[in-house]
């Protein structure tokens, strides 16, 4: 194999992972970039923990991108007719403990998983010989989320939770394949969400926290730290509908490193991302809802959309 094309399929390989975080709940971190948030989902009653008892969310995702930015936000050198694809279904449990209080919040574990993704990637790269393409594609059960303990204030128009999310690498990870559904090293990230209700038909929900990821003891590569705030603006149109707008923002303030040093030009990804979404909630426990993102001003990662349909069953 060249030695041009061995160091760019290893980008690549990373900024697919970094595509397969923002769309799959919960589920990934990623080298060269990206977040093991799953970024622009927690946009509607994210403050909100539920009543005591368990509650399942099933997240269903997709993502098409056709653009490989570089830090500058122009198409990655060296690489051309760019296209990446994935779907993905997640699982996320929220179990809010009876009669247990804690400095006059809720008590919640949290637990989620990505049970199922397919990601698929192809492009074109270019060498001293020519154009060479490259393709890959995997598909299976990627990485966790746990929470242990989060607390969750209510008040009459705003209701806040804190805690703190550990991303535990359970899913397989293989460095010499262009995809991976694995991370390979663990992610900690302090969070606050809020939602408040400013008038009856009125949302305003924000999710923040801040990832700090371990090193990947395979390659010897370590992600700088993240910071993410996912938004939602909500108006009900009925009892039952809610229309409005959500989206993420999202920054790398520190540099990746290889082998403990900083790699060039720090690699920082950064996104903003933004689109409507329709949501139906016939009885409290229960709501479907619909979002499209459209992502911009990209850095350091893949330029595209993404598409999330998220149920939430009553709790029992």
């Amino acid at each position: 194999m060249s030695r041009e094309i061995e160091p760019c399929r290893d980008a690549v390989r990373a900024l697919v992972m970094t595509v397969l975080a923002v769309l799959c709940p919960y589920a990934m971190s990623t080298e060269n970039g990206g977040s093991s948030k799953a970024l622009g989902v927690d946009t509607v009653l994210a403050g909100v923990m539920p009543p005591p008892g368990l509650r399942m969310t099933t997240y269903v995702g997709a993502y098409e991108a056709t653009k490989l930015l570089d830090g500058n936000g122009n198409p990655k050198p060296g690489i051309s007719n760019f296209k990446f694809k994935v779907s993905a279904v997640a699982l996320r449990f929220q179990y809010v403990w009876p009669g247990v209080e804690l400095w006059g919040a809720n008590v919640e574990t949290r637990l989620a998983t990505t049970v199922y993704a397919n990601p698929t990637i192809s492009f074109d790269l270019a060498t001293r010989d020519g154009p060479v393409h490259r393709s890959g594609s995997d598909r299976g059960v990627s990485d966790s989320l746990l929470a242990p303990l989060l607390l969750g204030w209510h008040g009459d128009s705003f209701h806040q939770t804190a805690g703190i999310e550990f991303f535990l690498p359970t899913g397989d990870f293989t460095a010499s394949q262009p995809v991976s559904l694995g991370r390979g090293y663990t992610t900690v990230g302090p969070a606050y969400w809020f939602t408040w209700f400013p008038t009856d038909t009125t949302e305003v929900s924000v999710s923040s926290i801040y990832l700090y990821n371990w090193e990947n003891s395979e390659t010897d590569y370590k992600s700088g730290d993240e910071l993410n705030i996912d938004f939602g603006l909500g108006y009900a149109l009925t009892p039952a509908f809610q229309v409005g707008a959500s989206g993420y923002l999202y920054k790398q303030i520190s540099d990746d490193k290889k082998s403990g040093q900083s790699v060039p030009g720090g690699n920082r990804g950064q996104a903003v991302a933004i689109g409507p979404f329709l949501r139906y909630h016939p009885t409290p426990g229960f709501a479907i809802t619909f979002k499209w993102q459209h992502e911009a001003m990209v850095r350091n990662r893949t330029e595209g959309n993404r598409y999330f349909l998220q149920v939430a069953l009553p709790t029992w």
